[in-house]
């Protein structure tokens, strides 16, 4: 094996260890956690490394970003999981390709308080009180039309978040 920086062995490691807490595969049902699993490249290869330790569900309740899963492999590489740096880039692609995390929820524009507007549609507070001020003169919105007479709101920034936004 070629020569790799440190910190490149710290992020492998750090892979292994992440598809171990992950998967959860007990280590005497390796069968069981490859059915639990979704298909695609790199299932097997993770039931191998990470099945030593833990079980699927595991992985099924874990949904991060690819830069989570680097750094939740690394630990568990960090606690003992082995494998080579095209193993470990094969688990994370895996997990990061099956495990992402979860869409944004949705947002009731009709109840949404204006640290929920700010936070979840990325308004201004001064926009996310507009729209409140709006909402209690006017009632409650029926649709996006209604927003775009708010006075002070980036309707671009509606626009951007419109599949999220419920009445």
């Amino acid at each position: 094996m070629t020569q790799i920086p440190n910190s490149f062995k710290q992020i492998r490691w750090g892979l292994i260890a992440a598809c171990c807490l992950a998967l959860g595969v007990a280590a005497g049902a390796p069968a069981r956690a490859a059915s639990a699993l979704p298909d695609g490249p790199g299932k097997q290869l993770t039931v191998q490394i990470c099945g030593k330790c833990h079980s699927p569900e595991q992985a099924a309740s874990l949904h991060q970003t690819r830069r989570a899963w680097e750094a939740t492999i690394s630990k568990m590489v960090g606690m003992g999981a082995q494998g080579t740096d095209d193993q470990l880039n094969e688990i994370l692609d895996y997990l990061a390709n099956n495990f992402p995390p979860p869409p944004p929820a949705p947002v009731n524009i009709n109840t949404a308080t204006p640290v929920e507007l700010e936070s979840s549609l990325v308004l201004l507070r001064t926009e996310a009180e507009a729209v409140i001020q709006y909402r209690e003169k006017h009632g409650n919105f029926k649709s996006l039309d209604d927003l775009r007479k708010v006075p002070g709101l980036d309707f671009q920034k509606i626009e951007k978040e419109k599949s999220r936004i419920v009445f």
